[in-house]
């Protein structure tokens, strides 16, 4: 048939479809419209205290207190009538991640429904007063160091753990915390949070905290949060200034006097590099939290919170050392304190120095000219990071003859180990490749997961049981990727970003980069040489010892044989092995003759020749007491006219083992 004949029956297919998908269109709208008013039914059970329209115009917030419950207070976040259908979206994927995002410092979440004609979200009302009140109230003074140290950290804890699960806030400003009435913190609207790596359309947050980053991608990352926590951080320190004369000073090169040293130090930089900072949240809080605490009584006195009620917990003190002064001892102890330096400065400058140093300089010569070097000492020098060893060479390089037996030993070093890269090399670029796939991977499933769940939430479809496994799930996935992003990292995959960093003169960052990720591999590699043998040798023997309180030697034994096929028979595992045939041997003889357990003729013989073969000097002292237990036992049990089946087999497998022995 020809494309002329075709095009009629394609035209009509077309038309069918458009009518389909315009009829559900239609049905869908009718759906909608008979859907129950949201106010209607909020009204009749709920007494309105408050309404606060947001500032884009598209939703409304509404306190309210149950009719019957009035201490029961909530917020319910609606979409507004006029508002477009993009606005309904975005409300219920700020209920998805404010549910995923529950943390103590974080409002709670209660409900998000669609039942009505627009979707609403119920979170906790949050009784307390707002950050961006309380500079207002205090406006031109700066907080207390200490209370806006414990405030950085309530926030971070809340933020490491939304990272940990995906989410980014990504509109940390002081509007958006709230101090309880209790001085607790809690983080509010989750309007402008993105997943982690998730590009959307439409995007909200305050620019004056906003990661530029953030805004040039349009891309969450973890940073971004940290970024905007630091700028917070500023302004508190700085206090109230209004418009962007604090930025201002944030940016400028000498500090202000408001801010401590090594505060001005952490906040600069966080804010040169917005996403090369290598701080976590709580990475950023813990460096924050070292407080001078004689610049409390001397600088920014307002206060945040009523008290400090477990500030003790994260914050560091330290005081300003005084400057030493001769001036404050007489002569005689200052001549006394510089002949104790004098004579001991030395001491300590050649104690201080590196072990392969302070070798050199020690090394006697012998007849013909040639120091003495020790494998210690050569051991010690090449056990060096990589550049403290050229650093070491070049500053030995004038000393040719004791410089060459560390030379030849680092070189010999470099080409096993440059062999053993070679021999790997496919193994390990398929490792890195591995690593560098998992992490999009992952994110790939976890956006169509998130979609699903939106979708089914717009439907109105999705059943409670269904959707906790959905967000458990999702929460899972938004943990894998992070640690798959962590791992990839590690495996040194990501030399575009180097290469970036290098062009934007950020050199001593990506050197810090390398040289803490060699430090981390030679790390592993003394895990996996010491730390991981010792750990698996650990839980044998707690395996074995679990086996033994329970009575199952034979187990034990058998673990033990296995331990040594990889351990090798180590006088450790031969002494426990031998131990462990004492004490089964012990077990079935008293457990026989006390009728506990009764075993058979055969185990009981067994039972006395490996107590023999392993114990001798015990077993004579066993058998001794074994007689008179069993004769005893069969008095005894002759009197009550009951059986002795335990103690006459046990007397019985002691006979033939003597006439055995003695045969």
């Amino acid at each position: 048939m020809s494309d002329k004949q075709q095009t009629p029956n394609g035209l009509v297919d077309q038309l069918v479809v458009k009518a389909i998908e315009k009829r559900k269109l239609q049905q869908q709208r009718m759906a909608e419209n008979n859907k129950p008013k949201l106010e209607y039914v909020l009204f009749s059970e709920f007494e309105v205290l408050e309404t606060l329209p947001s500032k884009n115009g598209k939703t409304t917030v509404y306190h309210l207190a149950k009719k019957a419950e009035p201490e029961h207070q909530i917020c319910c976040k609606v979409v507004n009538e006029d508002a477009l259908d993009f606005a309904r979206d975005m409300l219920v994927k700020e209920a998805s991640r404010l549910e995923i995002s529950q943390h103590p410092s974080v409002a709670e979440f209660i409900k998000v429904g669609t039942e009505f004609d627009r979707p609403y979200l119920m979170y906790e009302w949050i009784k307390g007063e707002s950050l961006a009140d309380k500079m207002s109230r205090y406006s031109g003074k700066g907080f207390r160091h200490d209370h806006i140290a414990w405030l950085i950290y309530q926030l971070s804890g809340a933020l490491e753990y939304m990272h940990t699960r995906g989410i980014c806030h990504l509109d940390i400003k002081p509007s958006n915390i709230l101090i309880c009435d209790n001085d607790n913190v809690k983080l509010i609207d989750f309007g402008a949070s993105r997943y982690i790596d998730e590009a959307e359309d439409y995007a909200e947050a305050s620019l004056k905290y906003a990661s530029p980053l953030y805004l040039k991608s349009g891309t969450a990352k973890p940073k971004d949060d940290v970024y905007s926590l630091a700028l917070l951080t500023g302004h508190l320190f700085l206090g109230a200034i209004y418009g962007d004369g604090w930025l201002n000073q944030l940016n400028a090169r000498r500090r202000p006097n408001l801010i401590p040293k090594h505060v001005w130090t952490l906040l600069k930089q966080v804010i040169k590099q917005p996403r090369d900072h290598g701080l976590t949240a709580i990475a950023f809080a813990q460096r924050l939290a070292q407080i001078d605490v004689r610049s409390l009584e001397v600088t920014n006195t307002a206060p945040i919170f009523t008290n400090l009620r477990n500030a003790d917990l994260v914050l560091t003190p330290r005081s300003a050392l005084d400057k030493f002064s001769v001036g404050r001892f007489k002569y005689l102890e200052a001549a006394l304190v510089a002949s104790v330096v004098a004579m001991t400065g030395s001491y300590l400058y050649t104690s201080n120095q590196p072990e392969w140093k302070t070798i050199v300089a020690s090394d006697s010569r012998t007849q013909d000219g040639i120091g003495s070097v020790k494998p210690a000492q050569t051991a010690a020098f090449i056990a060096q990071a990589p550049w403290d060893i050229e650093a070491a060479l070049n500053d030995m390089s004038n000393d040719v003859v004791s410089l060459a037996p560390y030379r030849e030993a680092y070189q010999v070093q470099q080409l096993k180990l440059s062999h053993l890269y070679r021999s790997r090399k496919d193994s390990i670029v398929g490792q890195h490749q591995i690593a560098m796939n998992l992490a999009p991977s992952l994110n790939n499933i976890r956006t169509e997961l998130v979609a699903l769940r939106e979708s089914m939430l717009m439907d109105g479809h999705i059943q409670p049981s269904t959707d906790r496994t959905l967000s458990n799930t999702m929460a899972i996935l938004n943990s894998v990727t992070i640690e798959a992003e962590q791992i990839a990292n590690i495996a040194g995959g990501i030399n575009h970003s180097l290469i970036d960093s290098i062009l934007k003169g950020e050199g001593e960052a990506v050197d810090q980069y390398i040289k803490a990720q060699w430090q981390s591999n030679q790390a592993n590699a003394y895990f996996y040489s010491q730390v991981l043998p010792k750990s698996l040798m650990n839980e044998l023997n707690e395996s074995i010892e679990n086996n033994v309180r329970n009575h199952y030697y034979s187990k034990a034994i058998s673990e033990i044989k296995s331990a040594a096929l990889f351990f090798g028979r180590t006088p450790e595992l031969i002494a426990k092995e031998r131990e462990l045939r004492v004490a089964r041997s012990e077990y079935i003889l008293f457990s026989t003759v006390t009728d506990r357990s009764i075993f058979d003729e055969n185990k009981l013989t067994e039972s006395l020749q490996e107590l023999e073969r392993n114990a001798p000097k015990k077993f004579h002292e066993v058998s001794d007491l074994l007689n008179r237990m069993a004769a005893d036992a069969i008095d005894s049990n002759h009197q009550q006219s009951t059986p002795s089946r335990g103690a006459i087999a046990v007397q019985r497998a002691l006979q033939n083992h003597r006439l055995l022995g003695e045969s």
